[in-house]
């Protein structure tokens, strides 16, 4: 499917989940429903960007945007300053999201790529002000309209302020006939039209509500939010007939999950899957919260098996996330399946507003890779907003790491991470973020493929998105990582192709391998599979495997691979229907008296999907 539609048809899936946010302008704060709770009026409807997932501005973030605006306007903070602000996400090449002041967006807080920096854009209702109290950087021209590309000279202008330090400065955008835009300054020394709108009314409020003004403000809707995901607990429970455990991942929404579940059934178990690339704050606020409460803390250890599998894989990608399989799902199945060898209810906080993927997954489901464990989200439809004043209504205990510019927690270098996101944890914690940019620059030297590959993060795609493309040069585009596997037809043959690391080749443990998926027979040096000959030929970089057609050659090639470079994760074991495979730290081992020879073992080995999937992925790019 082309990019411009996949992006089409998430935008239509994020509108059909999009909330509503309204705004009292009596009491000057955020509503989650029409009506205030504190005044009884009647609230506006805020205009933001679906889904309007919105979220408070908190801490580090909150103090950081009004530097943000008095850095990029060159003076004085020109809008009032409340204690209520809100961001809201945005589509950008990177971090963005709108800020909202008094009910309206004055502009945009992004992460500019090119510069490497956090910058405000102003917009709007910050516009007009800015015009209007002729603050920062300025232009009012007599230009009947504003026309985007347009560049306006010098006297075109009835009165401007402009920037005299640097080009590409935002200038605020005015016409005598009601237009307003927004405008860059250019190296010749003229504005650029980035945006143009008809002006719209505002009016600043002269009330500064706090957070547990907004609180009390939407208390009949948290309260209705709280009765029905703990009749909704409970009734899936009752259903389910499992045992309640709560994915607790350190984050704000596992953490309303927890205390929704506690209130349904009372102390619940929690369980932690630390993957060894979570925060050091998590592990803390993980541990002291289950002391604090007294509760039985179930942990998944992956232990540094992601960096142990960074030699062969390579560095993962939203398009090839083989570290979610490694890191997340195995280490979860193997202590699940242990502890709870009847199943068990999982209860997340997975919410439908955070991604197109998690709109569509239902809100009750059962875990294709481990069939005991049911899932059920609790706050499924609820908005981040909701989930932060349910958080301040019912004073709980939240991660440090959301005061200091964190929004999102997790694997601290998710691939799904933006550049933006990634600043936090360079100053929080640069060690772990050098130790990160080490291995990448390692990479793009082995690889050449310069600078760019690093600084705007390339490594986070096998497909680079065309935003993203416009910014760097085409030779920073990496079209392979991890193994390399190829497979070719040559008459009556397949020929399979992988390239070797620095490792020897043990045939012996070829052949095991080959039981899984049918009968082999050895007669000297004549190999057979299913009564069909297999040619094996190594030379110092490579080995090649000719089969006949009969034979399913990316069976064969996912066969090999895991052979060659076992990852020792535990997958084949885990799942092996009749117990015949057994890992240790050498690799995997096949009993062949046990085997059945289903494969199972190499369909849930995340070493062959991964490797077969980017030879898919390489095909698609080399079409492009």
């Amino acid at each position: 499917m082309p990019i411009r539609t996949q992006r089409k048809n998430v935008y239509k899936i994020i509108k059909k989940v999009e909330a509503r946010i309204f705004w009292c302008d009596t009491c000057n704060l955020p509503l989650l429903t029409r009506i205030c709770g504190k005044c009884n009026k009647e609230g506006r409807l805020v205009k933001v960007t679906p889904p309007a997932d919105a979220r408070p501005a908190l801490g580090k973030e909150y103090i950081h945007l009004r530097q943000l605006i008095e850095e990029e306007i060159g003076d004085k903070l020109p809008y009032p300053w409340r204690q209520v602000i809100l961001f809201n996400k945005v589509p950008y090449p990177d971090c963005a999201e709108e800020v909202v002041i008094d009910g309206y967006v004055i502009g945009h807080k992004y992460f500019d790529l090119k510069l490497r920096t956090w910058r405000f854009k102003p917009l709007y209702v910050g516009v007009s002000e800015l015009v209007k109290s002729k603050c920062g950087f300025y232009a009012i021209t007599d230009l009947p309209r504003l026309s985007r590309n347009y560049e306006i000279h010098v006297d075109q202008l009835i009165d401007a302020k402009i920037p005299t330090d640097k080009k590409n400065r935002f200038i605020a955008l005015a016409t005598l006939s009601s237009f307003e835009g927004l405008g860059i300054y250019t190296d010749k020394k003229r504005i650029r039209v980035i945006k143009s709108w008809k002006a719209k009314n505002y009016a600043w409020n002269k009330v500064d509500p706090s957070w547990l003004d907004v609180v009390k403000a939407n208390e009949a809707r948290l309260e209705l939010l709280e009765q029905e995901a703990i009749h909704f607990l409970k009734k899936t429970a009752e259903e389910a007939k499992l045992e309640p455990l709560v994915s607790f991942s350190g984050g704000k929404d596992s953490l309303v999950s927890y205390r929704l579940s506690e209130k349904a059934f009372g102390k619940v178990p929690i369980f932690f899957n630390n993957t060894g690339l979570e925060l050091p704050e998590t592990l803390d606020y993980v541990k002291h919260f289950a002391q604090t409460k007294g509760l039985e803390l179930v942990v998944a250890d992956a232990g540094g098996i992601f960096w142990e599998s960074l030699e062969i894989m390579g560095p993962p990608a939203r398009d090839y996330r083989w570290c979610c399989k490694v890191v997340k799902l195995i280490p979860t199945a193997r202590v699940l399946k242990q502890r709870f060898e009847k199943g068990v209810l999982s209860i997340v906080g997975q919410r439908k507003m955070e991604s197109a993927a998690r709109a569509l997954s239902p809100r009750v489901y059962r875990n294709k890779w481990i069939p005991n464990v049911v899932v059920a989200a609790p706050i499924h439809s609820w908005t981040a907003l909701e989930v932060w004043l349910y958080i301040f209504k019912e004073k709980l205990p939240v991660n440090s790491l959301y005061f200091r510019g964190f929004d999102r927690l997790g694997c601290w270098l998710c691939p799904a991470i933006e550049l933006g996101e990634a600043e936090a944890v360079k100053v929080q914690h640069p060690e772990l973020w050098s130790k990160w940019e080490g291995f990448l620059e390692h990479f793009a030297t082995k690889h050449n493929l310069g600078k760019e590959w690093v600084d705007f993060g390339l490594w986070r795609w096998i497909l680079v998105p065309g935003d993203i493309k416009r910014l760097i040069a085409k030779d920073s585009i990496i079209k392979q990582r991890g193994v390399t596997v190829a497979v070719n037809q040559e008459g009556n043959y397949f020929v399979i192709k992988i390239k070797r690391y620095k490792r020897e080749i043990d045939f012996e443990r070829l052949i095991e391998a080959l039981v899984t998926i049918g009968n082999v027979e050895v007669n000297g040096k004549l190999l057979t599979l299913n009564n069909q000959d297999v040619e094996m030929y190594a030379d110092s970089d490579s080995l090649e495997i000719r089969v006949r057609q009969q034979l399913d050659p990316w069976k064969i090639a996912g066969t090999v691979v895991r052979a060659l470079y076992c990852l020792r994760c535990g997958s084949c074991e885990l799942w092996c229907p009749s117990g015949a495979v057994k890992v240790d730290s050498c690799g995997f081992h096949i009993n062949s008296s046990r085997c059945n020879h289903c494969g199972t073992c190499g369909d849930v080995c995340p070493l062959s999907e991964y490797s077969l999937k980017i030879v898919r992925l390489k095909e698609a790019m080399d079409k492009i």
